[in-house]
């Protein structure tokens, strides 16, 4: 699987909350193999990965993540790929290489481990993805399911309780340096619950 154009992921208004849920470390699997993983690609934890040099130990602060899915619920945690500061990128020959400029939407390359931040579906946490991360025609829709891993809009919200789902409040334009980037949209996490409010 090769990287997918104009994806991006920025948490936006958060209290800063750090703690051992917020981030994980992981490598994104397709079934049993490491797979490339593009910036804000929605994810969920399948199994803890092997502790690299030894065996039957697992690593237990690194999983393997596999693609969110649209029947995933809130008791499911689900996490974006978020390379806000990685700036690793392969030459498609085996090399990698560390950049320190342009890092906007760089993925993690397959094999490798990445940052995967919690997104927390309380109706208050702000989240940024590119328009990459969108499959389909955003238009009129407000709101967004989650589709094998990316955005899916949709005219409504789920109403089923537990369901998730994004809210759209906003979009523009990433600036990459002093230029103009690709499209962003600003979603807030939901999810549909049957206390009232």
């Amino acid at each position: 699987m090769s990287f997918t154009a104009n994806t991006a992921f920025e948490a936006r208004i958060t209290n800063n909350e750090f703690n051992d849920l917020c981030n994980i470390t992981g490598k994104y699997y397709v079934s049993t193999t490491a797979t490339d993983c593009s910036a804000g690609f929605l994810c969920k934890r399948d199994s803890l990965l092997d502790c690299e040099g030894f065996t039957g130990v697992k690593n237990e602060n690194a999983w393997k993540m596999v693609a969110a899915a649209a029947t995933d619920t809130i008791d499911e945690p689900i996490y974006a790929c978020n390379t806000y500061e990685s700036k690793l990128i392969p030459d498609g020959d085996g090399h990698s290489y560390f950049i320190g400029s342009e890092t906007l939407g760089l993925g993690v390359p397959a094999g490798r481990y990445g940052t995967f931040t919690n997104i927390v579906f309380d109706g208050q946490h702000f989240y940024r993805f590119g328009a990459g991360n969108i499959d389909g025609t955003v238009s009129t829709n407000q709101y967004f399911k989650i589709k094998a891993g990316l955005l899916e809009p949709a005219a409504s919200a789920p109403t089923t309780t537990g369901a998730i789902y994004f809210k759209l409040m906003g979009t523009g334009k990433f600036v990459e340096g002093t230029s103009e980037s690709f499209t962003y949209y600003d979603v807030l996490a939901c999810k549909v619950s049957t206390v009232a409010g």
